[in-house]
């Protein structure tokens, strides 16, 4: 009998260390992260010195000593030499494509690398040189306001008519109004008594109703773009290597619908690109175009869902307040010469068409991206999605882009709060206090421009304001997510000390660029944060963020980024 006893329980030992064997080397790792001060923004495990990662996932996250165990003959250990590391940052609104084309193509006049009106002017000569005759030429010109070059203007239509009598010449001035040249407006069709574009841009006139070269919010009716091989490479390769060197790991890519096929395309011939895209397309500013069946912008069955997504849908509102062209209850001070008719900016999407579009998003189960800049134009998205809400049961994620960054009122405020129970959004961009405040104040005053970037006020609301960079490659410091850090938790602004009580935590900085933002995508089940089964997505920063003067955020950088697992950037 005692010999029988004793050969069930070295059975049973026998069996639990082989069990336990193959258990352990089920999670062998394919790469561990080590000696590091990790924060994970996961309340349940806010902190940890180590990680592992096996098919680009985490599957332990700990102390040194514990992640030790996952450590397996072909583990690659990395060590991280005490530098902190923080979740991914996710960029909840940005447009890629056309900010690697900017960088390869365009001609850089902006600010304050280009001082003035003669510079920019110089500069775009410089390139005319080298330029075939009819040949379109674009140029990056000063954003927020006029009042940043010296000569307190923009070039006019004569200028560049002076500089470049035979090429056709755009110069964008932010990204909602541009001065053209007299080639480029009769290429454009643009003539006398022409005020608006097909895709909703408006034409501005002189005295006499001829052109004056000034054209409002024209993305959509701009010539020119990349060539279909250009964004296949921009997608492929180029898109990531410019984000991944500031620490992104995934972005929301604004794409205009002509280049998602070629989105599809990549997605099959390069699947694990270093960055993951969350695809949000528009086919006019004003949301016309759009199919009623979103499904043809879906991407391949073969393509990889953890790298492409089509998540949502986005048209404009308005323009944007630093150009003058966010849509206001009340006109911008003073005039200029580039102002649409009425001095109250541009209304691109009205009412009706704002609450068809929302509601296009919420049938299709997809996200709806309103950009609001003005006060009027918030009130209008904002309506769009209590109608939805009211009218469609669905819990889509509903966006305002640029919410509150202008101005914010305290109805404005109560209402968005409301409409968080249907899971409203908003994507804020903190970067523009370092650029924008100043021009908010010459346009809108004191009183409307102090309410603006409210994202203390936000966040005590529960908002969860998803930071992003907008970025479009004419706004120079946009890509900068410690800049922006520095920004929120300072308050510091291009005209000093902004509202300084509208401050918010490091931490809180750190989540409106990781969890907020996945959360504002519909992501956040995996990414945004430091979890077990969630994307291995991690930046390695220069500096620890939490512990160095709040002056020097400005100057932290990114010394690694990691995307599921994979190294696709580092500082040697």
């Amino acid at each position: 009998m005692q010999n029988s006893v004793k050969a069930i329980l070295i059975y049973l030992l026998t069996s639990m260390a082989c069990f336990s064997h193959t258990t352990m080397a089920a999670e062998q790792a394919d790469i561990v992260f080590m000696n590091g001060q990790i924060e994970t923004l996961n309340t349940k495990q806010p902190k940890a010195n180590a990680v592992a990662i096996k098919d680009e996932k985490f599957i332990a996250i700990g102390s040194d000593q514990k992640i030790k165990g996952y450590i397996g003959a072909n583990t690659q250990v990395i060590n991280l030499k005490q530098k902190l590391v923080v979740p991914g940052f996710v960029d909840a609104h940005t447009h890629p494509m056309e900010t690697i084309w900017l960088k390869e193509v365009w001609v850089d006049a902006r600010y304050p690398g280009t001082p003035s009106v003669k510079q920019a002017l110089l500069n775009i000569a410089t390139r005319v040189k080298a330029t075939p005759k009819d040949e379109w030429i674009y140029v990056a010109g000063v954003s927020a306001s006029e009042n940043k070059f010296i000569e307190k203007r923009l070039p006019t239509k004569t200028e560049l008519d002076q500089v470049a009598p035979n090429n056709p010449v755009i110069m964008a001035n932010g990204a909602h109004m541009a001065i053209a040249n007299s080639a480029a407006l009769s290429k454009m069709g643009i003539k006398k008594g022409v005020t608006k574009l097909r895709h909703g841009a408006g034409v501005l006139a002189d005295k006499d109703g001829e052109p004056n070269g000034v054209i409002t919010d024209g993305m959509g009716d701009i010539p020119g773009s990349p060539t279909p091989q250009e964004i296949a490479r921009y997608y492929a390769t180029d898109i990531a290597k410019f984000w991944n060197s500031y620490g992104f790991t995934s972005v929301m890519a604004i794409t205009p619908a002509a280049a998602i096929p070629i989105m599809q395309s990549v997605s099959i011939s390069t699947p694990m690109p270093n960055i993951r895209y969350t695809a949000s397309v528009w086919a006019a500013p004003n949301g016309e175009g759009m199919p009623k069946d979103l499904s043809v912008f879906e991407m391949p069955a073969k393509a990889n869902p953890a790298y492409y997504r089509f998540a949502a849908i986005k048209a404009w509102v308005d323009g944007e307040n630093d150009c003058r062209t966010g849509f206001m209850y009340e006109p911008y001070v003073g005039v200029q010469d580039t102002d649409p008719p009425g001095g109250k900016g541009t209304l691109v999407t009205n009412q009706s068409l704002a609450t068809q579009f929302a509601s296009l998003a919420n049938q299709n189960n997809k996200i709806s991206m309103l950009h609001c800049s003005g006060d009027a134009a918030a009130d209008i998205g904002l309506n769009a999605y209590e109608s939805i809400s009211k009218t469609q049961a669905s819990n889509t994620i509903k966006r305002i882009e640029h919410f509150g960054m202008f101005q914010l009122t305290p109805e404005q405020l109560k209402r968005s709060i409301a409409l968080k129970k249907n899971n409203f959004h908003l994507s804020s961009q903190p970067i523009w206090l370092l650029e924008l405040v100043n021009a908010d104040y010459e346009n809108m005053g004191t009183a409307r421009a102090k309410t603006g970037y409210q994202f203390r006020t936000m966040i005590n609301a529960g908002l969860e304001p998803a930071a992003s960079t907008d970025m479009t490659g004419i706004y120079l410091g946009n890509i900068d997510p410690f800049k922006a850090i520095y920004a929120t938790v300072t308050r510091q602004s291009d005209m000093g000390v902004f509202e300084p009580l509208e401050a918010i935590s490091v931490r809180d900085a750190l989540k409106m660029w990781t969890i907020w933002p996945a959360k504002s995508v519909g992501e956040d089940k995996v990414k945004g944060s430091i979890e077990i089964g969630k994307y291995a997505d991690m930046a390695v920063l220069s500096d620890n963020i939490f512990t160095i003067p709040k002056n020097a955020l400005k100057d932290a950088k990114a010394s690694m980024t990691i995307v599921g697992g994979r190294i696709v950037y580092k500082v040697e």
